[in-house]
């Protein structure tokens, strides 16, 4: 910070007088606002804008019509396509199309363990584009936004892991036609808890963690966990736990996305950049 305040021109004099403020902000943390700090602030703030200001307008029907709130995350799910990367469309769909050639091409590997790796990897990407703001270090544009950062990142959630919820599905359906002997439910389950389990860990510890470490530690986690199940045979009680709960798994993955959700919420000022980090 000294040697950015140089760079400005400010006097050395100056600089040591500033050094402890400066020390102070560092360790700052913002505090959360409240509903009601928010209204009030939007109380004040309201007047203040111009009569025809299409922000005044949308303030007071967002306050007037509450019934239309699923209509108007609707409406942020959609704005949210937009701004998702094309990288992350091409890329999942390249992940479980390779998926898919493995499963059913190669007499050697086990389709369910394709199923158990493709399915968190698309986890994974979408959770490395649903958290770019904290990645890139754009969150405080996110927070300045009308909308609510947690908002933000519940939409474009919504828009990622629906996405690979489709791609799975394609790729359950196809290995459904070729191995007719195995039930479309047990297929989709096989990808889908997994998915559920990985990005609810992985949401969870961005919250602790930069997002990338986090994202690789936890698929990392659940890679160790496939390999013991090679290692050890079917009969082994890594294997049988992951066969006979998946439905558990994919509860306990919904249960750690809804707190991480909620966690980050709370935290989300708090993981502001700041000096030095």
């Amino acid at each position: 910070m000294r040697d950015l305040l140089a760079d400005q021109g400010e006097a050395p004099a100056e600089i040591a007088a500033l050094a402890p403020t400066l020390a102070r902000l560092t360790s700052w943390v913002a505090p959360t606002p409240t509903a009601a700090d928010t209204a009030r602030l939007l109380a004040r703030l309201e007047p203040l804008l111009p009569a025809p200001s299409p922000v005044r307008q949308a303030l007071r029907a967002q306050r007037v019509n509450r019934r239309s709130e699923p209509a108007a995350f609707l409406t942020t799910a959609l704005a949210q396509v937009e701004l998702v990367r094309p990288a992350f469309w091409l890329t999942s769909a390249a992940f479980t199309g390779l998926g898919l050639l493995i499963a059913l091409f190669s007499v050697h590997i086990n389709q369910v363990l394709v199923l158990r790796a493709v399915g968190p990897l698309l986890a994974v990407l979408a959770l490395s584009d649903v958290l770019r703001g904290l990645r890139l270090r754009v969150l405080e544009l996110e927070l300045s936004c009308p909308l609510s950062p947690a908002r933000l990142i519940l939409a474009r959630l919504v828009v990622a892991l629906g996405y690979d919820l489709g791609l799975g599905i394609l790729m359950s359906l196809a290995l459904g036609v070729s191995a007719a002997q195995t039930p479309l439910p047990a297929l989709v389950l096989h990808w889908l808890a997994p998915l559920l389990l990985v990005a609810g860990v992985a949401l969870l510890l961005s919250v602790r963690l930069r997002p990338d470490l986090a994202l690789t530690l936890t698929y990392s986690g659940w890679l160790t966990l496939l390999a013991l199940t090679v290692g050890e045979g079917q009969a082994g009680p890594v294997s049988r736990l992951l066969t006979t709960g998946e439905v558990a798994l994919a509860l306990l993955g919904l249960i750690l996305l809804t707190g991480a959700l909620l966690r980050l919420r709370a935290q989300l000022p708090a993981l502001l950049p700041r000096a030095g980090a």
